[in-house]
């Protein structure tokens, strides 16, 4: 068949048609997308670029004429050098490390109890989901009153247990850091929950069905086939609540202001304080870029390992 000029000349009539539509439809996803776009420059990527900035000079806020002097890389070597941050990186790791496994361990028996789909373990679910919904603030506050060596609950049965408190678990520098984490786990224990139910609902049936032909165990299921597809699923759990609790800030600020001592002052309570207290703005900065690396590192470290797992 002989394609004469007008058809040729009809398909390009088409093609340019179709490649204006296509332009406009870029500049209008542009258009919607500038605001968002700009919110984000604002929040998020000029401040992290205002505080790598400020890392290298001597940056203070009490200075009323605002003089920052260049000092290279001397708050990063100083930050090294510091006994304080390393017992305050000391400090977080122990927090993540308590955190992190024992709200894994909740959060899959928990999953694993309420996986069924009755009326019951719907209404618990939902229940169990109130914790997220209040503000880290106001969480840290509530329990502060519950520890209370005075008028909390929890103090008030230890007591009648014949444990003795001293002055308030928050207060005790053996109880503080289990109390603050025990903080963390009840409000966070959930969204692991959450995640693991999903993983769990989109596991697939032939291989239980398999094994339940064969006679296996319930226990032995759970380790030889629940575990090996559900680790993906645990690998991402992990990595968002080990940066959610490398970044804690408001449950210490609510309790214990990182006392008793120095028992509770995590790292990103160590930046605040240098940087709102002694208001050193440009050793903070450099201290919330080395968190800022240590949490990428950690994430990198996860999701090579997930995708690993997903070969």
């Amino acid at each position: 068949m002989v394609t004469t000029d007008h058809q040729i000349s009809t398909q390009e009539n088409r093609w340019l048609a179709r490649v204006r539509r296509f332009r406009s439809r870029e500049g209008a996803y542009w258009v919607m997308l500038a605001p968002l776009l700009v919110f984000v420059v604002a929040v998020a990527i000029y401040p992290l670029l205002f505080s790598f900035r400020i890392s290298f000079f001597k940056y203070r806020l009490t200075d009323p004429n605002q003089v920052q002097t260049f000092v290279g890389v001397d708050n990063y070597l100083r930050a090294l050098q510091d006994p304080t941050v390393l017992t305050a990186l000391r400090v977080t790791l122990i927090y993540v490390a308590g955190t992190v496994i024992v709200e894994l361990l909740l959060g899959l028996a928990l999953a694993l109890l309420l996986a069924s789909e009755m009326r019951t373990t719907r209404f618990v679910r939902s229940f169990l989901l109130v914790p997220m919904a209040l503000p880290p603030l106001v969480v840290g506050l509530v329990w502060k009153s519950l520890y209370n060596a005075d008028f909390g609950v929890i103090p008030y049965y230890l007591k009648q247990m014949g444990v003795s408190v001293g002055r308030g678990p928050l207060a005790e520098p053996a109880w503080a850091m289990p109390a603050v984490i025990l903080i963390d786990v009840w409000q966070w224990t959930p969204l692991l929950m959450i995640i693991f139910l999903a993983g769990l609902k989109s596991l697939p049936t032939e291989p239980y069905e398999a094994a339940y032909a064969d006679g296996a165990t319930r226990w032995s299921r759970f380790i030889h086939i629940t575990l090996p597809l559900l680790k993906p699923t645990i690998l991402v759990a992990l990595l968002l609540r080990t940066m959610q609790s490398f970044k804690v800030f408001d449950t210490i600020y609510a309790t214990t202001g990182g006392g008793p001592g120095s028992t509770t002052t995590v790292l990103n309570f160590h930046i605040y304080t240098v940087g709102m207290t002694f208001f050193d703005m440009g050793y903070a900065a450099s201290l919330a870029n080395v968190l800022l690396v240590i949490i990428a590192i950690l994430s990198a470290l996860y999701i090579m390992l997930l995708e690993r797992q997903q070969l």
